[in-house]
């Protein structure tokens, strides 16, 4: 059995947009293409085995396999001959598509991928098939599932790709973000290495070998910066300036601040400011 569905009204502005999904039990030697789509869509083998082309390259793929065809790419999809595969597929677009398959380790030079928990992308694709006709809230579902679809692979692509360099300075990039979000918080190395992912030893080691500096320090030096800022504008009590800067204990904070820039709070706000300003690694993504 096959079946598809073919959002509508699809807007191209968007980070990313489900475009369509599908599933099929082909029958021997089933073949499709080659043909060029476009726009992005991955392909999943639930069980049975297949092929996937394109340009001079074959791939066998079987069980909890899938693969990604790219847009504009033409490629060829076989099922075996004495083993046909079943197989779900899901189409989608947006302008940061390429990210988010850069985050499950795809891309031109990686099309390959494994799964672990295929009885989860099978269950997200059931779902979307459910929100196939029009209803209210469906579009946001849907969308809702592809990034269950995505996040899946990823949670099923261990260290495949983070031991790249490019997957270090992506990971980094989140966790930087996160930061700049939350410094407010009582936010702890755990706390951020949970949220990109990752265990706490290798996110220090992934900012040491991109920024040269620890999490911890990535965060104290953003605290420092913003502190430094509120003491220059003056209308702030150093309470209220640690405080705003994630330190709910002033005294924990004049000192941090000490460390960091050779004088207090109350010194910093009174003009007699260190003669060593706070330094940001040149290479901090998205710094200044």
């Amino acid at each position: 059995m096959k079946e598809s569905w073919f959002a509508q009204h699809t807007q191209g502005d968007r980070e990313l947009s489900f475009l369509f999904c599908g599933r099929q039990d082909s029958s021997p030697g089933e073949l499709t293409g080659p043909a060029v789509r476009e726009h992005y869509v991955l392909h999943f083998c639930l069980k049975g085995r297949g092929e996937y082309q394109f340009q001079d390259t074959h791939r066998a793929i079987g069980p909890g396999e899938g693969f990604l065809v790219l847009p504009g790419e033409v490629v060829s999809i076989q099922a075996d001959r004495m083993e046909p595969w079943t197989q779900i597929w899901v189409g989608f677009t947006g302008h940061r598509a390429a990210e988010y398959l850069g985050r499950c380790g795809l891309g031109p030079d990686d099309r390959v991928f494994r799964c672990d928990t295929p009885e989860q992308l099978e269950l997200c694709v059931q779902e979307m098939v459910r929100y196939e006709m029009a209803g209210r809230g469906h579009e946001l579902l849907l969308l809702g599932e592809l990034y269950r679809f995505l996040g899946w692979i990823v949670h099923s692509s261990g260290g495949q790709s983070r031991r790249s360099r490019e997957a270090g300075v992506e990971y980094v990039e989140r966790a930087a973000d996160y930061i700049r979000s939350h410094f407010q918080e009582d936010l702890t190395v755990s706390k951020l290495a949970r949220y990109v992912g990752l265990n706490r030893s290798y996110l220090t080691t992934v900012f040491q070998n991109t920024l040269h500096i620890s999490p911890q320090q990535f965060l104290m030096h953003f605290r420092m910066e913003y502190a430094s800022q509120l003491l220059r504008e003056g209308t702030l009590s150093v309470s209220e300036v640690a405080r705003s800067c994630g330190y709910p204990d002033p005294l924990t904070f004049s000192k941090a601040f000490k460390r960091t820039l050779g004088v207090t709070p109350s010194q910093y706000q009174s003009g007699q400011a260190a003669s060593v300003p706070i330094r940001r690694s040149a290479s901090d993504p998205g710094g200044g």
